[in-house]
């Protein structure tokens, strides 16, 4: 009876023993399992959306227009956000790592048409309920709510404006390479930069409605 209880005892221990192991593999999991998913999760915008209205999802797009890629880069933002070679060459992932650098110096309105569309969101983060019920973390938040008033300025400041003896007026969807295209501006889109110098201080950024001259 001795050894029947000892071999029970021994069984019950391996049994705790393997039970231990397998609470430790799931705990030890868990963390990699959120990292995964907050890895994959966008801060602030629907990249693939965005990419399906700005090229049809084609991230390897490159028309000729002068904007490549999936999220539809000029050269020089590309370049002075961080990456390089040509956009439309790069991955989806590297596109993104940009394009998240041009959404914190420029806002949505980097992509005007598009973005209104989608209805994206800037200064929004799901951990942030989380952050109210630690009181020690308050301070998380407001720093977070702070940083779109000080992005707002430079927004502004980046968009081109109006030019009052313009002839045409800006659509949605436009870009100064399509208006050439579809107006036989002589010189292309650089004439038109060239004629507009004083309103169009980032070619790259202009809005439905104001007016250019061509």
């Amino acid at each position: 009876m001795v050894f029947n209880r000892g071999k029970q005892g021994k069984q019950s221990s391996a049994a705790r023993t393997i039970a231990k192991v397998a609470a430790v593999g799931i705990i030890a999991g868990a963390p990699l399992g959120l990292a995964v998913g907050t890895a994959n999760a966008a801060p602030g915008m629907d990249w693939d959306a965005l990419a399906q209205c700005e090229a049809s999802g084609n991230w390897g797009a490159n028309t000729g227009n002068g904007y490549y890629g999936g999220l539809q880069f000029t050269q020089g933002t590309w370049n002075a956000n961080g990456g390089q070679g040509n956009p439309a060459n790069a991955s989806r992932e590297e596109q993104i790592r940009v394009a998240e650098n041009v959404l914190r110096t420029q806002g949505s309105r980097a992509w005007p048409a598009c973005s209104a569309k989608l209805g994206a969101y800037v200064g929004k983060s799901a951990p942030a309920p989380k952050q109210q019920t630690q009181p020690q973390r308050k301070a998380a938040p407001q720093q977070r709510q702070s940083a779109p008033v000080q992005q707002a300025p430079v927004v502004a400041l980046a968009g081109s404006k109006t030019n009052p003896n313009g002839n045409y007026e800006i659509k949605a969807g436009d870009t100064l390479s399509k208006i050439a295209d579809a107006n036989k501006v002589a010189g292309g889109y650089q004439a038109i930069v060239e004629k507009n110098k004083d309103f169009l201080t980032n070619p790259d950024l202009i809005f439905p409605g104001d007016k250019i001259l061509i």
